[in-house]
């Protein structure tokens, strides 16, 4: 029997969910905020049934995302129809696959208690309970084993991901579709795994992962009730691949790595030997960031910054090794409280740390003249340190789309829209600001680029953003007309006499 997609999916919902995912903490920050994904959902949902039909997936964009110690993070751009059948199928089986997860797993997950199909428990309020329960257990334990697992999305098996969807769910169309689309995403050259930074992502990870839950609750103890809750605390606490035991013999720690490993490798992973450890005592206290609960007291309280100040030496010391939560709490103090301590050495040292390209953007645009960032950027984008688009891309967000530049900077987004090596993250910041600023030149651009754009999501930029200069309908139905992808863009511009999609806010700085 043929399922009736229109019935089967909550495309509504699917879509409020992608909505927490979008915007600037996504690989790809799209400057309309994927105004498609509304339309689709409230005038054209038979487009998203009809993707449910098919089979496999549509073409991605790929991306490099720089971590620590200028490693790579492989990502990718899902098809904007793939990312919304994806979510949908996903909450379609959510309860079966993560309603039972164990209440000391937080992130990405339905409540524990009355789950409901597609409804997630808010990831602000998983993060305070989690937190909670962390202060807990640091309180009450001598000994904690602190773990994580290598490349954790990259590395998950497909095959064994398919396997457990279909044990937990039953047979059917929306299961099949579901493992065909995660087969196809893993079948991208140079990707493997499942889409990173994806709720639907994070949902199936968190079911994959149970049999360490398992371990861990074995050899867990049930914790006295200090704060209200209907569930029973344990001694061990996971968010997502972040693993975290408490215990009273450091033994007894080892012997919960030794288990977590061999479970581990059966699921065809391997535990992070590298960020492995049993903390004691007092080196209990770096799990909760003691550090930076310090800085807020000391800000709060007694209007005090060297705490802060002491952070942001450590972490000007760290450079390259600097962990982005840390950046990304230094700068948003520097920005709230208008403390700009040692502004100019962090100037210096931003080309070292592409990893938080974004944090120290929206710090350096506040602190320093227009004029002045735009010569550190021609510098930085033009030098040997900028071997990462995506941290190019961030700091060009420095420049807002009101102000305009000199023609040096104008002349940079011209060449990088009309080269076609160009990445989507750093396309999307040069088409978009160009064509604000010189609309004359930005059509130039994007009909030259247009010649020499190698993929579906090129081609939606560089017509979006042609669109918002003046360029004609005809133009752009031709360019959106190259790709299956774009359709849903086309129908979208066609409903709406090609009116010139608007910025989001934020995008436009």
């Amino acid at each position: 029997m043929t399922v009736d997609w229109a019935k089967a999916l909550d495309l509504s919902r699917a879509a409020a969910n992608l909505r927490f995912e979008m915007g600037a903490n996504d690989w790809h920050w799209d400057p309309w905020n994927w105004p498609e994904l509304d339309f689709v959902v409230k005038k054209e949902p038979s487009l998203a049934v009809q993707h449910c039909s098919g089979s496999g997936s549509l073409r991605p964009a790929l991306i490099d995302v720089p971590k620590e110690n200028w490693g790579a993070r492989p990502a990718v751009v899902l098809d904007l129809m793939d990312r919304l059948i994806y979510q949908a199928l996903v909450d379609r089986v959510s309860v079966r696959l993560i309603g039972g997860l164990d209440p000391n797993v937080y992130g990405w997950r339905l409540p524990a208690l009355k789950p409901k199909a597609g409804t997630y428990s808010q990831n602000k309020r998983q993060w305070e309970g989690y937190r909670r329960h962390l202060q807990e257990l640091v309180w009450r334990y001598d000994v904690a084993l602190r773990t994580d697992l290598v490349s954790f999305f990259a590395s998950l098996p497909v095959d064994p991901v398919q396997e457990a969807i279909q044990d937990k769910t039953s047979k059917g169309e929306v299961t099949s579709r579901l493992c065909d689309l995660i087969a196809s995403f893993d079948d991208v050259s140079g990707r493997s795994g499942l889409p990173q930074r994806s709720f639907a992502s994070a949902a199936i990870a968190n079911m994959y992962l149970t049999p360490l839950d398992d371990v861990l609750a074995s050899h867990a103890t049930a914790m006295p009730v200090l704060f209200k809750s209907k569930t029973t605390r344990m001694s061990f606490t996971r968010w997502m691949d972040d693993i975290l035991w408490f215990g009273a013999e450091p033994s007894a720690a080892r012997q919960v790595q030794i288990e977590l490993q061999s479970v581990a490798r059966s699921l065809g992973l391997n535990l992070n030997d590298a960020k492995t450890e049993v903390l004691e005592g007092s080196q209990l206290d770096v799990i909760l960031d003691i550090e930076h609960s310090a800085v807020d007291d000391a800000i709060d309280n007694r209007k005090d910054f060297k705490p802060l100040e002491g952070l942001i030496d450590r972490l000007l010391d760290q450079r390259e090794l600097a962990g982005r939560s840390s950046i990304r709490f230094a700068a948003r103090r520097m920005r709230d409280h208008s403390h700009h301590y040692r502004a100019d050495d962090i100037a210096a040292t931003a080309e070292r740390m592409p990893h938080v390209a974004d944090s120290w953007a929206e710090l350096m645009k506040e602190v320093f003249t227009q004029s002045s960032l735009q010569d550190w950027f021609l510098e930085y984008a033009a030098s040997e340190w900028a071997t990462y688009e995506w941290s190019v891309a961030r700091f060009g967000h420095m420049f807002p789309t009101a102000k305009r530049p000199r023609r040096a900077l104008r002349d940079f987004c011209s060449a990088a829209i009309r080269d076609s090596n160009t990445s989507v993250p750093l396309l999307a910041l040069a088409a978009q600001r160009l064509t604000a600023w010189d609309p004359p030149e930005g059509r130039t651009a994007c009909r030259d680029g247009i010649k020499r754009a190698s993929t579906p999501h090129a081609r939606r930029i560089l017509a979006l953003a042609a669109l918002g200069a003046g360029e004609t309908r005809t133009t752009v139905r031709t360019w959106l007309r190259q790709d299956k992808e774009n359709y849903p863009t086309l129908r979208m511009l066609e409903s709406e006499g090609y009116a010139a999609r608007k910025v989001a806010k934020t995008f436009a700085g």
